[in-house]
């Protein structure tokens, strides 16, 4: 049997692919952050996108013209700021329409960031039934969002980033005030309100105030400056000033968003290494003294501290001397800065070894009891702080 083979060499497919805006509700936006406004805002009217894709076959063999309702898996991507993620089902700020005449279409019902573009990536495949290939499709679309403020309002804070708190020289109070600058000019009090807020241990930022162990910080009438008092914020606090900004003098009908002017500061507390030796002590103790009292005298790299007693806590021990080596061991006898240490514990034959350590004992905090639920008040009810 003789065979001639007839191979088919198709002509690759051409397809067409548009992205087009279907309504009135335009891809470009602007924001205005004096009115704090989204023009339009398409988290009240969305944004719908149509991808339109046609094929053209140059050896006939298929129709041409719209092929939407042969798409599959159709998926739409969003990248924000180089970060590319899946438009999944659940996501509500996105409608996608996957099957049908109108496969592909998208409804964007998120606002762009000013300046900050979103870059809207489509995907689907379409079966080429002439070869039984894969085709998969590809098109992107650029959501802009212009910046139309007059001026952003910018927020200062009379306060470094992280301020370090020594409380052996530094005052326990610092005041913080806020400024709010539109352009080259301060903000009328009248167009503008702070709002004063604390990191808590759960990582969220909350009002002064609302706590009621908020005691470290007092916030002024007019709302324009927060004291702390660093003396009883503990290890650290970070605050938060944000502003309520309004051009027509309703700054209080404001909701505050992300895009609030804001400003963060935190305060640190840290000890500095610092020295301190035995002062006040005889060189030899006649029978029968009951008691000596010596002092500690503690210096840093500035020189003599000043009222160490305010922070530090010295912790005197007495060791009964041997005849030679150390003592087995110390006992606690006193504690303070100039304390009585009986003698009681000397050998009439060795002696004792007299010992001071000064320790940081922390900061002020609440004195809570045991089981760590309840705190301890005075008979005003005020908390009591211990170190």
């Amino acid at each position: 049997m003789k065979t001639k083979r007839f191979d088919f060499n198709f002509k690759p497919l051409q397809l067409n692919i548009t992205i087009s805006v279907d309504g009135s509700v335009p891809d470009k936006q602007n924001y205005n952050g004096d009115a704090d406004e989204f023009t339009p805002d398409y988290t009240l009217v969305p944004l719908i996108l149509q991808p339109q894709v046609s094929r053209l076959d140059k050896d006939e063999i298929v129709s041409p013209g719209n092929i939407n309702t042969l798409l599959a898996n159709v998926k739409w991507y969003e990248i924000i700021s180089g970060v590319r993620t899946l438009i999944l089902a659940e996501n509500t700020d996105y409608e996608v329409t996957t099957s049908g005449g109108q496969a592909g279409r998208i409804k964007v019902k998120k606002n762009a960031q000013p300046d900050i573009p979103i870059t809207l990536e489509f995907y689907a495949e379409y079966l080429d039934d002439r070869t039984n290939q894969v085709v998969v499709i590809h098109a992107t679309h650029i959501v802009k969002c212009g910046n139309s403020t007059a001026y952003m309002p910018e927020l200062l804070l009379d306060a470094a980033d992280q301020t370090i708190y020594n409380p052996l020289i530094d005052p326990d109070s610092q005041t913080v005030h806020a400024s709010l600058r539109v352009g080259a000019a301060e903000c009328a009090a009248a167009n503008r309100q702070f709002v004063w807020e604390v990191l808590r241990s759960d990582g969220t930022f909350t009002e002064v105030g609302q706590d009621d162990f908020d005691f470290e910080l007092s916030v002024a009438a007019d709302g324009a400056s927060c004291t702390v008092n660093r003396s009883l914020m503990g290890d650290s606090v970070i605050l938060r000033c944000r502003a309520k900004y309004d051009p027509d003098g309703s700054p209080g009908s404001v909701t505050l968003t992300a895009a609030a002017p804001q400003a963060i500061v935190a305060f640190v507390r840290r000890l500095p290494k610092y020295e301190y030796e035995i002062v006040g002590l005889p060189v030899n103790i006649p029978p029968g003294i009951l008691a000596v009292c010596p002092e500690v005298y503690v210096w840093d790299v500035n020189g003599p501290v000043d009222n160490p007693e305010n922070v530090l806590l010295p912790l005197w021990y007495i060791g009964t001397n041997i005849a030679s080596g150390t003592p087995a061991s110390y006992q606690q006898v006193a504690t303070g800065f100039a304390p009585t240490i009986p003698t009681a514990a000397m050998s009439e034959l060795y002696g004792a070894v007299i010992g001071v350590e000064v320790k940081d004992p922390g900061p002020l905090a609440p004195w809570e009891d045991g089981n760590g639920t309840s705190w301890f008040e005075d008979g005003d009810g005020y908390v009591l702080l211990i170190k």
